[in-house]
């Protein structure tokens, strides 16, 4: 029989290096304690009897020493072209702030340069919008209406420059002189054009009043060409401009036929006096328009001159300013 001998102090190392491997697990070393406290002969196997892998040095697994961050990157693979590449962009940012930050300034230099020279220009237009405006009632204007164009764009441009502006009193004194000046251009434009067609259809038609001078097929066809050009007038009218002349016009357009019929009738029985009956009723119906188109034109220019005078005023105080 082979007597076993027990060896006290081994069994003591043991717990030991347990107490030992027990603080680290309390530290988080859980993986550590277990790889040390495994036995070799517990630990897997591969084919060959090899060990899978090694247990770590103890250095390796908790070394709370301090290093020197210099030594650290000595032989280390530092990428210069992202570090350059880093600072070019972060110049480029700068440079673009930069830009933002001036890019207000120079918009309001520009923006104060273009005023000066629309607000020079619209006030060089005031005189024509004037002229445009008293002679509204004539059929032929003292000036040529395609001169509006230019106004009403200078007025437009001027507008959109107000948008650009940072100061406030220039800012509204802008967009009420554009403003101003935009409507007083519609209003001359509509008006003319509706008055430029509608006076030539007022003035009483020669018609023919003696039966021995004139066939009544001929004195009818006359009448009529003249009755579809005021239909053809009436009917190209616009919407909207002068609504109370434009409805007289219908009026007397469709009574139109019924002078016609007693028109001819008094020419076939050949009397005088009921012709010029005829002619003078429509007469005094063409002059009742006439007044009609003279007061409410009388009344749109009245408007126009408020317009020409609000953009004066407000181009004299960007001037003053």
């Amino acid at each position: 029989m082979t007597a076993t001998i027990k060896r006290p102090g081994r069994r003591k190392a043991n717990q030991r290096r347990r107490i030992r491997f027990s603080s680290l697990e309390t530290l988080g070393f859980t993986d550590v304690a277990s790889s040390w406290t495994d036995s070799p002969s517990n630990a897997p196997q591969t084919p060959r009897g090899r060990h899978l892998a090694k247990p770590p040095k103890p250095e390796e697994v908790a070394d709370w020493r301090p290093h020197d961050f210099g030594r650290r990157l000595d032989g280390s693979n530092v990428r210069w072209g992202m570090i350059t590449a880093i600072i070019l962009l972060l110049g480029g940012l700068g440079g673009l702030g930069y830009w933002l930050y001036q890019r207000p300034v120079a918009v309001q230099q520009a923006a104060e340069a273009e005023l000066t020279t629309q607000v020079a220009t619209l006030e060089a237009a005031i005189p024509l919008l004037t002229e445009l405006n008293q002679s509204l009632l004539s059929a032929e204007p003292a000036s040529d209406t395609t001169n509006l164009d230019s106004v009403e764009n200078v007025a437009r441009d001027l507008f959109d420059t107000s948008a650009l502006l940072t100061k406030p009193e220039l800012r509204s004194a802008a967009s009420k002189a554009a403003n101003s000046a935009l409507d007083g251009v519609r209003l001359i434009r509509e008006t003319h054009a509706y008055s430029s067609v509608v006076l030539p259809m007022l003035e009483m038609p020669s018609l023919e009043t003696d039966r021995d001078l004139i066939a009544l097929d001929e004195a009818a066809r006359s009448f009529g060409d003249w009755q579809l050009a005021m239909d053809n007038m009436r009917t190209a009218l616009p919407d909207g401009v002068l609504p109370d002349v434009t409805q007289q016009l219908d009026i007397l357009s469709g009574d139109l036929t019924s002078f016609l019929g007693r028109y001819v009738d008094a020419l076939r029985q050949d009397q005088v006096a009921a012709v010029n009956s005829v002619l003078g009723s429509l007469s005094t119906r063409l002059g009742t328009i006439a007044d009609a188109l003279t007061d409410s034109v009388g009344d749109i220019q009245a408007r126009i001159q408020i317009r020409i005078d609000e953009t004066a005023t407000a181009l004299g105080q960007i001037v003053s300013r």
